[in-house]
C-alpha cells in the first residue's frame, strides 16, 4: 500500500503538538496524507494549505461534527478536501436514522457545490439491529448516493462482531474510505443513545477547573475499549481482504490509519511509525 492517510486524532489527546506540528510529523514518519480531526480554528486554510505542501501530504478527507459542517465546508474546499464525514452522531431508532439521513442529505448538496461529498463515520453503535436491520443499513438506504457516502471503521466494525469484507461487498459502491483500526476481539454493539437525550459530555459535573469528571464506570469502558486496539497486524482484521473488496467497488477508495490508544508502553508516535512499516510491507 502506497498511499496511506493519518487521522490526526491518532496522536492522542494528550498530544502537546500543534495542529501544524501533527501535519510535520505525519509528513516525516512516512504518510501520504492526513485527516482532519478539526482543530484549525483560527488557522487561514492558504496557512494549512502551505503546511500541508510543505510536508508533502494531501488532505482528501476531515472528521467534522454535524453542527460545524456548514460553516467548515467552504475552508475545507480551499484546501482540497473532498471529503467532510461526521465522526459520530446519536440516534437509535428508524425515525432518528431517517432524521439523521435527512441532515446529511441537506449537507451533501451543500458540498456538492464545492465539489465536495459528505459521509459517516461508524463506531459500535450503529450495527444494533432496529426492526431487523443495523441501524448503519438504514442510514445507508436513507443516504442519497450521490451526495452521502460512508467511512466504514474497519475496526470497530469487526468489534461490533461485523465481518467487513462482507459489509462492503453487501454495500457495494458506498464504502469510500476505510479506517484502518487494528483490533483484537469481539464485544457486540454498544446500546445506541437518543439524539434526544442531552449530549453525554454535557451530563457530566465539572471540576474546579471546569474540566469534566469522568465517572469511573465510563473510564473503565474506555480502558476495555483501548485494549481492543493493538499493533497493526496482531488482530482479528483481514486488512488484505479488506482493501482487495473496497478496492473492487471503486477506484477512489481512501485509506486512513486511525489509533485509538498506544500499546506495549510505547509513546505513541512509535506506535504509528509501527504501523505504517507494516502497511508498507504487508499492503
Amino acid at each position: 500500500m502506497k498511499k496511506i492517510n493519518l487521522q490526526l486524532y491518532s496522536f492522542g489527546n494528550d498530544s502537546t503538538l500543534s495542529l501544524l506540528e501533527k501535519i510535520k510529523c505525519a509528513g516525516e514518519i512516512g504518510f501520504t496524507g492526513v485527516e482532519f480531526a478539526r482543530g484549525y480554528d483560527g488557522i487561514e486554510a492558504a496557512d494549512l494549505k502551505k503546511a500541508l505542501d510543505d510536508a508533502g501530504l494531501t488532505a482528501e478527507s476531515a472528521h467534522v461534527g454535524l453542527p460545524f459542517m456548514e460553516q467548515d465546508i467552504p475552508y475545507l474546499a480551499q484546501i482540497g478536501c473532498k471529503w467532510v464525514i461526521c465522526p459520530m452522531a446519536a440516534f437509535n431508532t428508524v425515525e432518528e436514522t431517517k432524521e439523521l439521513a435527512d441532515d446529511l442529505n441537506r449537507l451533501g448538496d451543500l458540498a456538492a457545490k464545492y465539489g465536495m461529498k459528505v459521509g459517516y463515520h461508524n463506531h459500535t453503535d450503529e450495527f444494533y439491529k432496529v426492526d431487523g436491520k443495523y441501524l448503519q443499513d438504514w442510514l445507508i438506504e436513507f443516504t442519497n448516493p450521490e451526495t452521502v457516502d460512508i467511512e466504514l471503521d474497519c475496526g470497530w466494525a469487526s468489534a461490533a462482531g461485523i465481518d467487513p469484507v462482507e459489509y462492503i461487498n453487501t454495500h457495494a459502491g458506498r464504502i469510500a474510505g476505510i479506517h484502518i483500526k487494528e483490533n483484537s476481539d469481539v464485544v457486540g454493539a454498544s446500546l445506541p443513545r437518543s439524539r434526544r437525550e442531552p449530549d453525554f459530555w454535557s451530563t457530566l459535573e465539572r471540576d474546579e477547573n471546569g474540566k469534566p469528571i469522568i465517572p469511573p464506570e465510563f473510564l473503565k469502558l474506555m480502558e476495555e475499549r483501548d485494549r481492543l486496539n493493538v499493533a497493526q497486524g496482531t488482530g482479528i482484521v483481514d486488512w488484505k481482504a479488506i482493501k482487495a473488496a473496497a478496492e473492487s467497488h471503486r477506484d477512489d477508495v481512501i485509506f486512513i490509519v486511525e489509533r485509538e490508544c498506544s500499546y506495549g508502553g510505547m509513546e505513541r508516535i512509535d506506535c504509528l511509525k509501527e504501523d505504517i512499516v507494516w502497511l508498507h510491507e504487508n499492503l
